[in-house]
């Protein structure tokens, strides 16, 4: 992979470090790692205080040996419920694509923003993609208010401090306080000129947001408002993916 012109080194290094766990060897020492991964220990010393001093590495005070620290959980946690999700929200999804013949997608909170984690596009030749992982606001647009309406006030404001709004603060906390009694967005060319959306909430055994399931369109083609039932047949599709997940209303 080293040859690979967009490999960065040192991460690859890193990467190589952290495979070496495994099952049969949970705990092992500088020397260990060393022979393993054929790094000099000087160079393998300086990636496992940085990978200790991440959380990725833990070392034990009395052996010296390395064991993988409480990060990798996390993140491991997190990448379950990711996959679990979209495994249990795919049927719900197609379905809904082809029922309303417009792209449908599955947005999850990343730190402060939005991001598509499953897509199933229109088979209609003009049609509204997104890429699946990139980074998007969620002060514009449906699916981003429908997350954003569910967070903590102080969550809130610090978004919108630091999000253009194509509503003044007051407008949008209002529509954000009206999607929680509907479990229901919509949007019109609010973060993207040319194309509507919109979204509803699902939720998880504990009843908390963990996704928004929206539809998207070219808004020539697309109008929420003029689309008959397409609020019922959303919220009624969220409802199943999150009964799915465990949650009751």
């Amino acid at each position: 992979m080293e040859n690979n012109p967009q490999v960065i080194r040192s991460v690859q290094r890193a990467i190589d470090i952290l495979q070496c766990f495994g099952k049969n060897s949970e705990e092992l020492t500088l020397t260990e790692i060393s022979n393993e991964t054929g790094l000099a220990k000087s160079t393998t010393t300086r990636l496992l205080a940085t990978l200790e001093e991440n959380n990725f590495l833990e070392k034990e005070v009395t052996s010296g040996k390395y064991r993988l620290g409480r990060q990798l959980y996390f993140l491991g946690h997190a990448a379950g419920r990711s996959m679990e999700l979209k495994e249990v929200s795919q049927p719900a999804m197609v379905r809904l694509r082809d029922q309303v013949k417009e792209t449908v997608n599955l947005y999850v909170i990343e730190g402060e923003h939005r991001v598509c984690i499953q897509q199933f596009e229109s088979l209609q030749s003009v049609k509204h993609m997104i890429q699946i992982g990139q980074k998007l606001p969620l002060t514009v647009g449906a699916s981003g208010k429908v997350l954003l309406a569910y967070q903590s006030r102080k969550f809130i404001d610090d978004v919108m401090e630091k999000q253009s709004m194509v509503k003044s603060k007051s407008e949008l906390l209002t529509e954000l306080n009206q999607i929680v009694m509907e479990k229901y967005a919509e949007s019109i060319e609010e973060r993207e000129l040319g194309t509507s959306a919109a979204a509803a909430p699902v939720f998880n055994i504990n009843g908390e947001v963990i996704a928004a399931l929206s539809i998207s369109g070219p808004a020539q083609r697309f109008n929420p408002k003029k689309v008959t039932d397409l609020k019922t047949i959303l919220v009624a599709s969220a409802l199943e993916i999150s009964t799915n997940m465990g949650y009751t209303i």
